[in-house]
């Protein structure tokens, strides 16, 4: 339950801090801009950028849910485009809950049938345009950086021969602008970010002539992506 409490107050936080952009995305407020000029300007929610964990919570769905689609984890391997997760989609789902929302364990059993997580007042629930689906922006280390090392490099490790892929980052030649992994890649224990970027820009060269041509096209297009 600490979980489920957790996420009621970060919502009921969210609702009050947020209170003054919310009305004047509502109704607008004069501002200026950087050269002192006033401006009468609305404030949607255009992009929240949190890792997934957190997307999750603030999309009101459970873990192992897709906070932008209406997929759970069972279908996260489906080859065709799911439903975004809308707002309005939410809030139906919440509005046709009967059980009391303080009653906070029975109302979480009665939302799990939509995979939600027990927050029945979002803190975006009555933000002009703002849609879960849409201002829930992918936060580059955990998407991209850490995605890429936790997957696509063990796809590659596999594809390629650990020892021949090690083999091809040792050889590489020194730059200053990026890490040099003159022990290969296999065996790192702590990796930060900016080493993960780096092997990035080295990975489909080096996997160009030693790897099936289906993975190739897989990790080029996921990091195109």
């Amino acid at each position: 339950m600490q979980g489920i409490l957790e996420a009621h107050l970060v919502h009921q936080c969210l609702d009050i801090v947020l209170k003054p952009l919310k009305q004047a995305a509502c109704i607008g407020r004069m501002m200026s801009d950087p050269l002192r000029n006033l401006r009468y300007c609305f404030t949607p929610l255009a992009s929240y950028i949190v890792d997934t964990p957190k997307a999750c919570m603030l999309a009101c769905v459970r873990g192992k849910t897709s906070p932008v689609t209406l997929t759970m984890y069972k279908e996260f391997g489906d080859t065709f485009c799911h439903p975004p997760c809308t707002a309005k989609s939410t809030l139906d789902q919440l509005t046709s809950i009967t059980c009391d929302p303080l009653d906070v364990e029975g109302y979480f059993d009665e939302c799990s049938d939509f995979r939600l997580n027990g927050v029945f007042l979002p803190f975006w629930h009555n933000w002009p345009l703002a849609d879960p689906s849409w201002f829930l922006t992918p936060e580059a280390l955990h998407h991209w950086h850490c995605q890429f090392y936790d997957h696509n490099v063990r796809w590659c490790l596999r594809a390629v021969g650990t020892q021949e892929l090690d083999f091809r980052f040792s050889m590489l030649q020194k730059l200053t602008t990026f890490r040099h992994f003159k022990d290969g890649i296999s065996n790192l224990k702590q990796v930060t970010g900016r080493a993960q970027c780096d092997m990035q820009h080295y990975m489909v060269t080096l996997i160009a002539d030693a790897a099936p041509p289906g993975v190739i096209i897989a990790v080029c297009t996921l990091m195109d992506f």
